[in-house]
C-alpha cells in the first residue's frame, strides 16, 4: 500500500504549508455560488412554469407545493435539485485546485494520470454481481424490502422520469462525493501528517455527518468511508470508490424508486443494514484479489520478455575463433663471437 496517492499536494513545486486551507476556502467559496446559483434557477423555472403554465412539475400551479417537491427523494424535483447540489462540489473543488496548485483536480483522480478508465469499467464490473447478490439476498431474507417489485411494477411517468434521474445524475454523485471526501480530503490531511491511517479516517465524521439516517445507518455509511478509503490508499487513486459508489447508488435509489419506497427514509431492518455492510468488504476482498493477480501476471510477462531479451542479446554476439600455436617460438638470436 503507497501513500503517494494522498502527497500530491504536498510534493507540488507550489506547495505551502497553508495552500491545502486555500483550497478548501475557495472550494468552499465556490461551492456556496453554485448553490445560490442553483436555487435561483429553481425559483426562476418554478415563476415561469409553475405559476405561468398552471401546474407544470406536478404542483398544481401551487408555489409553496412546488417547494415542498424541492425537498427530499420522492420527487422528480426534490431528486434532481439533491443530485446536482452534492454534483456542484466536484466543479468547485476543480476550480479552487486550479486556483492554488495550477493544475486542475481531475489530473489527481489517481497518481499523477487522472482518470484511469480502464480500471473504472473493471471495478465496475466487479461491483454489479456483489451488489445483484446482496440485492437477491436481502429479497430472500427480507421480503418487504423490495416493496412493489414483489407484486409487479406499476410502471408511470413519474418513475420513469425518477430512473431517468438516478441513471444520468448519479453516476456524477457519486465521482463528486470520491472527489471530495476522498480525493480532497485525503491529500489535504495527507499534505500535514505522515501515517497514511490519518488521511483515511479524519474525513469520515464528515462523510458520514453528510447523511441523514438513524445510529445503524450512520456505522454503514462510517464502514463504506473506510473500505474506499483504504482502497484508495490501495490503488492509487479514486476509481474503485468511484465505481463502487455509483454502482451502490444506482441499485439504492433505482431499487427504491421501482419498489416504491420511500425515498426520504433514515432507517430500515437490522437484515438489510448487515447486508449493506457486508458489501464493501466483500467488493475490496475482490479489489485486492484482483489487483494482486494482475500484478502478478505483469511481473511474468516482465521476466519472460526479460528473457527473450537476453536471448536475443546472446544470439547477436558475434563469434570469435581463437587459434593457439603450438610449441614455444625459437628465439633468433646472433651467435656469439
Amino acid at each position: 500500500m503507497s501513500t503517494q496517492y494522498i502527497r500530491q499536494f504536498r510534493s507540488h513545486p507550489r506547495h505551502k504549508w497553508y495552500s491545502p486551507l486555500l483550497v478548501l476556502l475557495l472550494a468552499g467559496l465556490f461551492y456556496g455560488v453554485g448553490l445560490i446559483v442553483q436555487f435561483g434557477g429553481f425559483f426562476i423555472w418554478a415563476l415561469v412554469y409553475v405559476e405561468g403554465a398552471g401546474g407544470a412539475g406536478g404542483s398544481g400551479g401551487d408555489f409553496d407545493a412546488f417547494a415542498d417537491s424541492m425537498v427530499g427523494f420522492n420527487t422528480v424535483n426534490g431528486m434532481v435539485n439533491g443530485l446536482i447540489s452534492v454534483i456542484l462540489m466536484w466543479p468547485a473543488v476543480e476550480l479552487a485546485t486550479r486556483m492554488v496548485y495550477r493544475r486542475w483536480f481531475w489530473s489527481m483522480i489517481s497518481i499523477g494520470r487522472g482518470l484511469r478508465w480502464s480500471l473504472l469499467g473493471r471495478y465496475v464490473l466487479l461491483a454489479l454481481p456483489v451488489w445483484v447478490i446482496a440485492a437477491l439476498v436481502m429479497i430472500v431474507l427480507s421480503p418487504g424490502a423490495m416493496g412493489d417489485l414483489a407484486s409487479g411494477l406499476a410502471w408511470s411517468p413519474h418513475m420513469a422520469a425518477m430512473l431517468v434521474a438516478v441513471l444520468v445524475l448519479v453516476p456524477f454523485q457519486a465521482a463528486a462525493e470520491e472527489v471530495v471526501f476522498r480525493g480532497l480530503a485525503m491529500n489535504v490531511i495527507g499534505s500535514w501528517l505522515r501515517h497514511p491511517a490519518w488521511a483515511v479516517l479524519i474525513p469520515v465524521p464528515f462523510f458520514v455527518f453528510g447523511h441523514l439516517y438513524d445510529v445503524p445507518g450512520l456505522i454503514d455509511v462510517g464502514i463504506f468511508a473506510v473500505v474506499v478509503g483504504a482502497l484508495t490508499l490501495f490503488t492509487g487513486g479514486l476509481e474503485a470508490g468511484m465505481a463502487f459508489h455509483i454502482v451502490n447508488n444506482i441499485f439504492a435509489l433505482g431499487l427504491g424508486v421501482l419498489s416504491g419506497a420511500d425515498m426520504n427514509a433514515t432507517s430500515g431492518p437490522a437484515i438489510e443494514t448487515v447486508i449493506s455492510i457486508s458489501v464493501p468488504i466483500v467488493f475490496a476482498v475482490l479489489v485486492v484479489l484482483d489487483t494482486r493477480r494482475r500484478q502478478r501476471t505483469e511481473e511474468s510477462r516482465e521476466e519472460r520478455g526479460n528473457r527473450k531479451a537476453n536471448q536475443q542479446t546472446n544470439s547477436d554476439l558475434p563469434t570469435t575463433t581463437r587459434v593457439c600455436t603450438v610449441g614455444r617460438a625459437h628465439d633468433h638470436r646472433e651467435p656469439r663471437a
